[in-house]
């Protein structure tokens, strides 16, 4: 089960590497992303929630999986912060608080919305493809020219 659970952290990382690793438009590589992410999510769906309910978290994340979570939201900081200094994006707000608050909302979402209750993930990728974005860089270039 553990060997499932890392290669299934280890294909959302590398999902999410278009917005990580990018560095051209940030609305495009977020929902190219996210869309890659939500796809393997969904895929490894039934296994992360068969090995919630082992580790006895069926509604929150196992703490287990902190080292994996950690390796997103340092990601997310990454471009956040490279988005700040290229003035994409208001610096008002740490990268580390966003990327934290918004990994977060991902992952609730998509363990209740996509994963328990089958919700359309095209939908879901938009809209957080959206609330990720205005988060983030309303108010900063990438919002004016997007």
């Amino acid at each position: 089960m553990d060997r499932l659970i890392s290669q299934a952290f280890a294909d959302m990382d590398d999902a999410a590497a278009p917005y990580f690793d990018g560095d051209d438009d940030p609305r495009m590589e977020l929902a190219l992303a996210l869309a890659r992410f939500v796809g393997v999510a969904n895929r490894n769906g039934p296994i992360l929630m068969l090995a919630a309910h082992l580790y006895g978290e069926d509604e929150h994340m196992p703490s287990q999986w902190e080292p994996y979570v950690n390796r997103f939201i340092a990601g997310a900081e990454g471009r956040i912060a490279r988005d700040q200094l290229r003035g994409l994006a208001p610096s008002d707000i740490p990268a580390r608080v966003a990327a934290q608050a918004l990994c977060a909302m991902v992952e609730r979402h998509l363990t209740i919305e996509v994963i328990r209750y089958g919700r359309d993930m095209r939908e879901a990728v938009r809209q957080l493809t959206e609330l990720w974005f205005r988060a983030v860089y309303a108010g900063g270039r990438a919002a004016e020219s997007g």
